[in-house]
């Protein structure tokens, strides 16, 4: 435990250094509003002018800002805390956006001091290696501006990392306490958003799968937690957005994308449940002027005909149309940073303008992927596949719930690029973090396991033969006193 205590110590320091340089001090950085803040804080009258061009550091409350948008969120948790915090040390009673840069930054530090450990039982190169990996990838501002918002896509970024890590702790000493957890996690990123709460269904895929890991001589809690899970995600469908809210994004896909790429407009109209008066909607979105999507006369029965399980069956059905609404949302989606400011109104700062500093590893993908969906659409295929190989080739010497754990993370980011580019057209930059976070996960995977498995087959002189890793000990031998990597 010492040297793992001597690892995890300089690793968190030089993250909490990068976190702090970029979210605290002046001038501080982050993702500008596109008006969705007020989802969660118009309850409490909280807000700020110049959104879209600014990301404001200073909220004040005021009744301007108050209204019930009728959206809930597991970001509330953490916002709820911070301003009881702020009702302290606030000064003139406004609220510091970089309160919230706190909270968000401390997750993500507790999964990193919590990730480190995991890198026992390799070389000190290896360790240094994977740890420079995750700081390089994970501290870039793509991730980190975030943290300065009041985004509900952060706690699903930040819960999903916790829950991965938890999971592999989980397989490597067998806690109770790191299956609680994962569940907690697994609840919170499902909370976030309903975008996010599909998710859900892999999570009650992997409670399942690894019960006996998770749940040893609980059969109830094995029983129980897939079924839980699969009830917040209903849950959160039907409770944690306003009536109507689907219909938004389901109409701007079907009259912003479907239909004006369609070459068969009428037979696209008949199979989205449609007839021709709804033509005069094509090429129009949610948000265009004389949009009806606040009108219950117009989006119920719009909601009715249509709906995302009707929509999934015309992108089933018409795989060349599915393609193409993908490669324009990675297209755009890879440009990585939202076209937005992110400077501070008093920074001096013009309008818009970007940050520019620790974004080497977004502006690299950017330069790779930005306008070329193709090349990442199948540099995720290939990760993926390489990924399962290796899961595979090591399956002997991986704790058992390794495989599957790692199969049911690649459905997951498959279904988290599904859902980001075809689930709404909007913002695709944005919808698509969750999935580019799964995508640098994976890729840190891959990492890992190419050193394991070079490790294993490591030249003997001239010949060369499978050397195993250090064998996991289980709790009972633990108690005995055998060794394990965390020793």
């Amino acid at each position: 435990m010492k040297s793992a205590f001597r690892l995890v110590s300089p690793v968190v320091s030089i993250a909490a250094l990068l976190l702090f340089w970029q979210l605290m001090a002046p001038p501080v950085v982050a993702i500008a509003n596109n008006g969705d803040f007020g989802k969660l804080l118009g309850r409490f009258g909280l807000g700020a002018p110049n959104a879209f061009q600014y990301a404001n550091t200073k909220y004040v409350f005021s009744d301007q800002y108050r209204w019930e948008s009728g959206f809930s969120s597991s970001e509330l948790l953490l916002i709820v805390p911070m301003l009881a915090v702020n009702a302290v040390v606030s000064k003139d009673g406004g609220f510091d956006i970089r309160l919230m840069g706190l909270i968000h930054s401390c997750l993500f530090l507790l999964a990193l001091w919590l990730f480190v450990p995991l890198l026992q039982g390799l070389s000190r190169r290896s360790r240094a290696a994977l740890s420079a990996a995750a700081l390089f990838m994970f501290c870039d501002f793509t991730y980190a501006g975030y943290f300065n918002t009041f985004y509900m896509d952060v706690p699903a970024y930040l819960f999903l990392i916790l829950a991965a890590v938890l999971y592999l702790r989980l397989l490597r000493w067998r806690r109770r306490r790191d299956a609680i957890l994962l569940a907690i996690s697994a609840g919170m990123a499902i909370a976030s958003k309903p975008q996010y709460a599909v998710l859900g269904v892999w999570f009650a895929v992997l409670f399942w799968t690894a019960r006996k890991i998770l749940w040893p001589e609980l059969r109830m809690a094995a029983w129980l937690a897939p079924l839980v899970t699969l009830l917040t995600v209903l849950a959160v469908f039907r409770f944690c957005a306003p009536a109507g809210y689907s219909a938004k994004a389901e109409f701007n896909v079907v009259f912003a994308e479907i239909l004006p790429h369609s070459k068969n407009v009428a037979g696209a109209l008949g199979e989205l449940g449609l007839d021709d008066s709804y033509r005069v909607w094509i090429g129009t979105h949610a948000y265009s002027a004389g949009s009806r999507l606040e009108e219950p006369t117009f989006y119920q029965p719009f909601l009715q005909r249509v709906g995302y399980a009707r929509i999934a069956r015309f992108y089933l059905r018409h795989p060349s149309d599915s393609y193409g609404a993908l490669r324009r949302s990675l297209d755009e989606g890879a440009r990585y940073l939202i076209p937005m400011g992110n400077f501070d109104f008093a920074s001096g700062q013009p309008p818009l303008k970007e940050n520019q500093s620790f974004c080497v590893w977004s502006n690299l993908k950017r330069r790779l992927y930005f306008h070329r969906a193709p090349r990442l659409l199948f540099s995720f295929l290939g990760l993926s596949v390489a990924v399962a190989a290796l899961l595979m080739v090591n399956r002997g010497v991986l704790p058992t719930g390794a495989v599957s754990g790692g199969v049911v993370f690649i459905g997951m980011a498959m279904t988290g690029l599904v859902v980001g580019a075809l689930g709404d057209i909007f913002d695709p930059t944005r919808h698509h973090l969750i999935f580019f976070a799964q995508f640098d996960m994976l890729l840190l995977a891959l990492l890992w396991l190419t050193i394991t498995t070079l490790t294993r087959w490591r030249p003997l002189g001239r010949r060369h033969r499978a050397v195993p890793l250090p064998r996991l000990v289980t709790v009972d031998e633990r108690a005995a006193g055998a060794g394990s990597y965390d020793d």
